[in-house]
């Protein structure tokens, strides 16, 4: 009898194939985090343009991708430390009232007129933004003229003459009136503006406009973006799918020793 005999070495077979998952599940797991990690980023700053009119730069870029790698089998969608203080996503992410701000902070220590404010805001006369926001150009200039910049040597009190002639200055003087002042009585408390007539148009005096709010009672957020829920419904929707492309890729390039 002619014959061909072939017999497979099954064992070995199956130690190759279970090397081969060994050396390349953990490849294959960090390709379907890291994918999903890049998605998640994605989808969260389309969440941002939803949750928020106009986002400002720092909005959009404030969260990055940490990725895992086959020994490390970690990543995470973080969001950017803020230098000082609390971050603002943190109170829009889970709402509540609303933090000072650095230069409201600066008011509330070392403007004997502030005390108690929970929040300074702008009024119909104050130079803002796109955004509604006041520009910080303006904060810094009256916080410079009011003596309450944190950094002292930033700070620049108003003048009353300037020049040779000593002539009566017409730049715009900022001020914080007493409680029992007229304009606080009447406007509320806050930082107003005055400014005098040129010389040589006629002198109608000096104009009185109030600029800033003084807030005692802290502005309340809604919940806009909660974070947590939002990227943890979608990962759980995108991760299966991104895994089965990860061992899929993690395969065709795989060899069999």
């Amino acid at each position: 009898m002619i014959e061909f005999k072939i017999k497979a070495d099954t064992d070995r077979l199956q130690r190759k194939l279970n090397n081969l998952v060994n050396q390349q599940m953990p490849y294959a797991t960090s390709l379907a985090i890291n994918e999903t990690l890049k998605t998640l980023e994605k989808y969260n700053k389309a969440l941002m343009t939803k949750a928020f009119r106009d986002p400002v730069p720092f909005t959009m870029n404030a969260f990055y991708v940490q990725y895992s790698n086959k020994r490390n089998l970690q990543g995470f969608l973080r969001r950017k430390e803020k230098a000082v203080g609390r971050h603002y996503l943190e109170v829009q992410d889970k709402g509540g009232p609303r933090p000072l701000k650095g230069f409201e902070k600066n008011f509330l220590l070392r403007q004997r007129n502030s005390a108690g404010i929970k929040a300074i805001l702008p009024t119909d006369t104050t130079p803002v933004d796109g955004r509604g926001n006041m520009t910080m150009a303006f904060v810094n200039k009256v916080s410079s003229q009011l003596g309450v910049q944190a950094d002292t040597a930033q700070n620049k009190p108003y003048q009353l003459r300037v020049g040779k002639r000593q002539r009566r200055s017409t730049a715009t003087r900022y001020f914080v009136p007493d409680p029992s002042h007229p304009l606080a009585k009447r406007g509320g408390m806050g930082v107003y503006a005055t400014k005098a007539d040129s010389p040589g148009k006629e002198r109608v005096g000096s104009r009185v406009n109030k600029v800033m709010n003084f807030i005692y009672k802290a502005p309340n957020y809604k919940k806009r973006t909660d974070f947590d829920n939002n990227m943890r419904k979608a990962a759980a929707n995108l991760m299966p799918k991104k895994m089965s492309q990860g061992i899929r890729r993690a395969l065709a390039t795989a060899r069999l020793r």
